[in-house]
């Protein structure tokens, strides 16, 4: 109980994007990198950076340039099915939500709890609106909305029990959220009690693997997005002097999705810090989280996303020398 509540505030939030690409890394969807989940994050950090909100058009029109088209290669790399759909039905005349259950709200997410991590209200907005332009599934909606409360908490040094208690209070006011949108939305029930499911998750606190995180959240035989969001909130909330490790045990129930999530967590926490592995772009993605946080408000000195991913791959092509 002698615990601390808060750490130091340590950049305030700029180190979120740094850390969620250490994540997605981690997670090994992409075997040489980061994957798809990050170069979603950039595109949307770029909207934050210029604009202070995600315009939906523009938002489709810098993915599927990211997709590729006649005269260009797609540069997405190791999407999700659930992504990869949406993508072919962009490029085929307009996007469709999914309503199958997925994590990819997570990561997609975590940039929003940096731009809004003084706007509660402002966050569950954009979270909800931003998803549902990809899923009709509440429960993954919702526990997007979790994530970056979890983010904008950890921006100011949040962390241990109080930060998952934080995390609760955003939910409650979050379910009411989504079921104001409820004809846009499928399996509403399965929130039901979601906000009690967050606050009972406190008696699992201290745990540092992910079994036994399953183990206290109900989700050993079939976790959903709920349940994973439950298990991530549970071992980032922990001050640990290897942050790594949480995301390690996080990758092994929930990939590059939940350590993409969990890095974001760690990432706003920690500040601006070299991770344990290599992985592309570190700097620029250094850049990104600073940007977001204390801006200036300008991308068109940064570079072009589409360029930096083309860049990559077509050195991940090359033949060793």
């Amino acid at each position: 109980m002698t615990e601390p509540l808060f750490s130091l505030v340590a950049g305030e939030g700029d180190g979120t994007i740094l850390g969620l690409a250490a994540g997605d890394t981690a997670g090994g969807a992409w075997e040489m990198g980061y994957s798809a989940v990050t170069e979603q994050v950039t595109v949307i950090s770029y909207e934050l950076i210029a604009n202070g909100e995600v315009d939906r058009a523009r938002l489709v029109e810098s993915l599927v340039e990211l997709d590729g088209n006649e005269e260009e290669e797609p540069v997405f790399r190791a999407e999700s099915p659930e992504f990869r759909a949406w993508l072919d039905q962009a490029k085929a005349g307009g996007p469709s939500p999914d309503a199958t259950p997925s994590l990819d709200p997570l990561g997609r997410s975590a940039p929003l709890g940096v731009a809004f991590r003084k706007d509660p209200a402002g966050l569950r907005r954009s979270v909800i609106d931003l998803n549902l332009l990809f899923h009709t599934d509440a429960s993954s909606v919702l526990g997007a909305v979790a994530l970056a409360s979890a983010v904008a908490a950890s921006c100011f040094g949040q962390a241990g029990r109080d930060l998952i208690l934080g995390v609760a209070e955003s939910v409650g006011a979050a379910i009411g959220d989504v079921r104001e949108r409820g004809d846009e939305l499928t399996g509403i029930d399965r929130i039901d009690g979601f906000e009690a499911r967050v606050r009972q998750s406190v008696e699992g606190y201290g745990v540092r693997d992910a079994d036994g995180a399953l183990a206290h959240v109900g989700g050993e035989d079939e976790a959903g997005p709920l349940e994973l969001t439950l298990a991530c909130l549970l071992l980032t909330s922990l001050s640990v002097e290897k942050p790594h490790e949480p995301i390690a045990e996080l990758v092994r129930i929930g990939g590059s999705n939940l350590g993409a999530a969990a890095g974001a967590i760690l990432g706003a926490r920690l500040g601006i810090r070299a991770w344990p592995w290599v992985f592309a772009n570190d700097t620029w993605f250094a850049e990104i989280g600073r940007r977001l946080v204390r801006g200036p408000n300008e991308v068109h000195d940064l570079p072009i996303p589409y360029a930096v991913e083309q860049h990559l791959i077509s050195g991940a092509r090359q033949d060793p020398v």
